[in-house]
C-alpha cells in the first residue's frame, strides 16, 4: 500500500498542542455555537478517568475539523502518541454523527455539483485516515457499513421530496478511499463490493441471455460498473484494472458484450440502446459514445498481463455483438481508435482481407473518409483529437500494410470502386427522394462529403 505511515515524530505534548490549536481556533469561530456544541460532547466515546481530562473538552464540531484539518501523517503520529485519541477517533467516526454530517452533503448540495464531488472526495479521504491502522479486509467493512449508514439517512431525510441517487457519491467515496492501493488491493476491493452487490451473478445472468433481455438486470450492472469502479478513476491504467478484473471473469468475447453495455447510449425509456449502430446517422447523433468504446479498447492493453491480441479479439467480438452494425458506425470506432492504437486498426483490416472481405474493408475506409468531417476538430475530454492527418495515415498504413504489399494495386482498385459505387448510391437515393418530395438534405450532406473524401483519397493514393 501506499498510503504508509511516516515514523513518529509527536509526543503527547504534541497531541496536546494540536488539540489546543483546534480547539480554540473552532472554539472561537463558533462562539455562538456554545449551546449547540455543549449538546455535542462526546465524552461517552472517552475511557473511565479522561472525562475531566483535554479529551472531555471536545465537542463533534471540533472533532470533525480535526479530522478535516490534519493529513493522514499528522492523524497517526498522533493516535500512536495517544491511544485515548485513537479510541476517540475511532468511535466518533463509527457513531452516527459523522454520517448524519455525510448524509448532509447529498440533501444540501445537487447530485451533479462539482462541489458534491470535491466533498465525497474528502469523505474518501476522512474514512482513509480513520481506518489506517486496520487491514484490508476490516477497512472494506468500514467503509461498506459507513455508506450504508450514510445511504438510509439520506433515504429518510429526501423521503418526502425528490429521491436523491447517492450511488455516483459512493463511487466517488470509494475511489477516494482507495487512492493508492495496489492492484493486488483493488482485487479485494472489486471482490467484496462484488459480494455485497451480487455482481457476479448479475454478469453471468447478464452474459447468458441476448442484449435487451433483463433491461432491469443491464441497468443495474452499468450503473454499478461505472459509478463504482471506471467513472472517477483518476488515469486510464486505473480504469484498465477494474475491466481487467470483469474479463477474468469472463472472457474476450463476453467482454465485447459488457463493453456496449458499459457505453452504449440511453434511449428515451431509460433503456440500453442496443440498436443505436443501425441509425444510419449514429455516426452523427452518439459521436461520444463511439469516442469512449474507442478509448475503452484502446486502454485495454494496460491490463496487467493482457495480450495485444485479445485487444484484436475484443475488436472483432464488438463488431458483432449487436449483429446490426452499419459499416459507417462501425468505421466511426475505427476511426478515433486509430488514433490511439494505429497498429490494432491495420490489424483489423489485415483479418478482413485474409478473411475474404476485402469488399467490406474497402468500404470501411471509404466510410471512414466519408464520415470524419464528423470527427475532425472534436476533442474528447482533450484525450483524443482527430484531424485530417489521421485519416490520411489510416488509409496509407492500410494500403502499406507489408501483408498486403503484393495485393497493393487490387486493394487500391477495390477502394476506388467503393467510392464510386457509394457515390452511385448516394446520388440515386437523393434523386429518388427529389422525385417523391422526401427530406434528402442528408443524402446530399452524405454525397458532398463523399466527394471531399474522394478528392483526399487522391492526394493519400499520390502521396503512398
Amino acid at each position: 500500500m501506499t498510503d504508509k505511515i511516516q515514523p513518529m515524530a509527536s509526543s503527547t505534548r504534541g497531541v496536546k498542542h494540536v488539540i489546543d490549536t483546534v480547539f480554540s481556533k473552532f472554539t472561537n469561530a463558533t462562539i455562538k455555537k456554545r449551546k449547540v456544541m455543549a449538546d455535542m460532547q462526546i465524552i461517552q466515546h472517552l475511557a473511565p478517568g479522561l472525562e475531566d481530562s483535554l479529551f472531555g473538552k471536545l465537542t463533534e464540531e471540533i472533532m470533525f475539523n480535526i479530522l478535516h484539518r490534519l493529513s493522514l501523517n499528522e492523524l497517526s503520529q498522533m493516535s500512536m502518541a495517544s491511544k485515548a485519541l485513537s479510541k476517540v477517533i475511532y468511535a466518533y467516526v463509527t457513531e452516527g454523527q459523522f454520517a448524519m454530517r455525510v448524509a448532509r452533503l447529498l440533501i444540501k448540495i445537487p447530485i451533479s455539483s462539482v462541489l458534491l464531488l470535491e466533498k465525497s472526495q474528502h469523505v474518501g479521504r476522512l474514512l482513509k485516515r480513520v481506518s489506517f491502522l486496520f487491514t484490508v479486509d476490516f477497512r472494506l467493512k468500514f467503509f461498506h457499513e459507513h455508506m450504508q449508514k450514510v445511504q438510509r439517512l439520506v433515504e429518510k431525510e429526501s423521503a418526502n421530496s425528490f429521491p436523491i441517487d447517492t450511488l455516483p457519491f459512493v463511487g466517488a467515496v470509494l475511489q477516494s478511499f482507495i487512492a493508492g492501493w495496489d492492484e493486488g488491493e483493488c482485487l479485494k476491493v472489486f471482490t467484496f463490493m462484488s459480494d455485497c452487490l451480487f455482481l457476479y451473478r448479475s454478469i453471468s445472468r447478464f452474459v447468458c441471455d441476448a442484449p435487451g433481455t433483463d433491461l432491469e438486470n443491464e441497468l443495474f450492472l452499468r450503473r454499478n460498473l461505472r459509478y463504482l469502479f471506471l467513472d472517477r478513476c483518476v488515469t486510464d491504467y486505473d480504469r484498465a484494472i477494474w475491466i481487467g478484473f470483469i474479463s477474468n471473469q469472463i472472457g474476450t468475447a463476453q467482454l465485447a458484450k459488457v463493453l456496449l453495455l458499459l457505453y452504449g447510449p440511453i434511449n428515451t425509456d431509460g433503456q440500453i440502446d442496443w440498436n443505436f449502430a443501425f441509425n444510419v446517422r449514429a455516426f452523427q447523433q452518439h459521436t461520444n459514445v463511439f469516442f469512449k468504446l474507442a478509448k475503452t479498447i484502446g486502454i485495454l492493453q494496460l491490463i496487467p498481463n493482457w495480450s495485444p491480441s485479445l485487444s484484436l479479439e475484443v475488436l472483432v467480438y464488438i463488431s458483432n455483438v449487436p449483429n446490426c452494425w452499419l459499416l459507417r458506425s462501425f468505421s466511426s470506432v475505427l476511426l478515433p481508435l486509430s488514433s490511439i492504437d494505429m497498429n490494432l486498426v491495420v490489424k483489423y483490416f489485415d483479418i478482413l482481407y485474409k478473411s475474404g472481405r476485402a469488399s467490406t474493408a474497402s468500404l470501411l475506409m471509404a466510410l471512414a473518409l466519408m464520415i470524419s468531417p464528423q470527427f475532425i476538430g472534436h476533442n474528447f475530454r482533450n484525450e483524443i483529437v482527430v484531424d485530417r492527418s489521421c485519416v490520411h495515415q489510416l488509409i496509407s498504413n492500410i494500403i502499406n500494410a507489408p501483408r498486403l504489399t503484393p495485393e497493393r494495386y487490387v486493394v487500391v482498385k477495390k477502394l476506388w470502386g467503393a467510392v464510386l459505387t457509394l457515390a452511385d448510391d448516394f446520388a440515386e437515393t437523393a434523386v429518388q427522394d427529389e422525385m417523391h418530395g422526401g427530406n434528402n438534405i442528408d443524402t446530399i450532406d452524405d454525397f458532398h462529403d463523399l466527394m471531399d473524401a474522394w478528392k483526399d483519397l487522391s492526394i493519400i493514393l499520390m502521396s503512398v
